[in-house]
Formats: structure tokens, C-alpha cells, sequence
């Protein structure tokens, strides 16, 4: 990760340094260079976000006991209730 950040400066002073040398072009480029990195930036950022919410997941499944099994049911597994039949009206 250090070294995203450290080529994201780089990329943004060169940016600073093309702009500030002068002339249409180099302007441009300037321009180009910082808002890459920039964008750069702010995706390094959300993907740092990213790995945090990961690791933090991780860490809170381990601390999770596991849970008893629950005891199987005897039969097919259907429900053994039957509902009422469904009255229509004309009894």
C-alpha cells in the first residue's frame, strides 16, 4: 500500500512540476497527472476502507462460538400439521 501512495505522489508532483513549468501543453498534462492522481487516491482509500471491513469480519466469525446442531426431526422433514380445509362458503 506504501508504495501506491508514494508513485501517487510522485505522479501528482510531476503533475504540479508540468503545470508549473508552463505552456498550453504541459498544462494539460499537468492537469491530466494530478487528477490521476487523484483518483488514485480516493480508490486507494476505498479499498483500504475495504480491507478493514474484511479483516474485521474474519476476526468477528472467530470470535463466534459455533452453534450447537440442531436435533433432526423424525420423518421426511415435512411439517406433520395439516391446515383446515379452505371453506368456500356454500356449506
Amino acid at each position: 500500500m506504501r508504495r501506491w501512495i508514494v508513485a501517487l505522489s510522485v505522479l501528482a508532483l510531476a503533475g504540479v512540476a508540468l503545470a508549473l513549468a508552463g505552456g498550453d501543453t504541459l498544462d494539460v498534462l499537468g492537469i491530466v497527472l494530478v487528477g490521476l492522481a487523484a483518483v488514485g487516491a480516493v480508490s486507494l482509500g476505498f479499498y483500504a476502507v475495504g480491507q478493514s471491513e474484511d479483516r474485521a469480519r474474519e476476526a468477528e466469525a472467530r470470535q463466534r462460538e459455533p452453534r450447537p446442531e440442531e436435533p433432526e426431526r423424525p420423518g421426511d422433514g415435512r411439517l406433520t400439521a395439516r391446515r383446515p380445509p379452505r371453506s368456500r362458503g356454500d356449506s
